[in-house]
């Protein structure tokens, strides 16, 4: 059961007293180091790089690396490079300097390579005979066409699974399920109502698997869990198969 109380912390950055939740609601892990906003975190951030900056200024300015090369040496990203070269008063070079085998070369075409099967390009050929470019404010001649007149027609065969989890039959029963939990996860008791509704995951999980048709939408056959604890229930720690049959 985790301790969703809020004690006394220290921010990170500025040591400012904070009233803070000890973990996080979206996984569970408890927070080794508190902030006061974004700008406090931010900083802290700044200050945490694994390198020096007679490092940085070695690669950067003596062996003319680039951010991008920095960055795959210290397992960063390259706009977080930047930022400590910045922190450490050393002057950048302009976008692309040194690497012209990196920039795009003239009449270079995006999304070359992409593969489209010969019936498409038949249909869409079809469909074009005859029709000229739409002028400036006009539908498209492709809008509003559905169904086997489209090009992108598929065959209009929608999965069994999205047509079930779209029936009434499985909101009655996710009604149900949320009613008898108390909108509680039935693993670890997480109340749904005490953390933030952005970080509120919970899922219907089937114990019984879903191929079974009698009992897909059996609400005995159901359980409400927080996302944390259906992952486990469906991974390799599950040992004991706890809402599994």
């Amino acid at each position: 059961m985790v301790d969703w109380t809020k004690y006394e912390v220290k921010c990170g950055d500025c040591g400012r007293s904070l009233m803070r939740r000890l973990y996080r609601p979206k996984d569970l892990k408890r927070i080794q180091t508190f902030f006061c906003d974004h700008r406090c975190k931010a900083a802290w951030q700044i200050r945490q790089h694994p390198v020096s900056d007679e490092w940085l200024r070695q690669k950067y300015e003596v062996e003319k690396m680039d951010t991008s090369q920095i960055a795959a040496i210290v397992g960063r990203d390259p706009k977080s490079v930047w930022t400590w070269l910045q922190h450490a008063g050393i002057k950048t070079r302009s976008r692309g300097h040194g690497v012209p085998d990196r920039l795009f070369k003239r009449g270079h075409q995006l999304n070359i390579g992409r593969k489209t099967s010969a019936e498409t390009r038949r249909r869409i050929s079809v469909s074009n005979i005859g029709k000229t470019k739409k002028p400036k404010g006009e539908r498209h001649h492709w809008a509003g066409v559905t169904g086997p007149d489209h090009p992108s027609w598929k065959g209009g065969l929608t999965p069994e699974r999205a047509q079930f989890y779209a029936s009434n039959a499985w909101k009655i029963a996710c009604v149900a399920v949320w009613r008898r939990a108390d909108a509680k996860c039935e693993r670890c008791g997480l109340d749904s109502r005490t953390i933030p509704s952005k970080s509120r995951r919970f899922h219907v999980h089937h114990i019984v698997s879903f191929q079974v048709r009698e009992l897909r939408a059996a609400v005995s056959n159901l359980a409400l869990l927080c996302a944390p604890c259906h992952r486990f229930v469906h991974g390799k720690k599950n040992i004991a198969r706890e809402f599994l049959i």
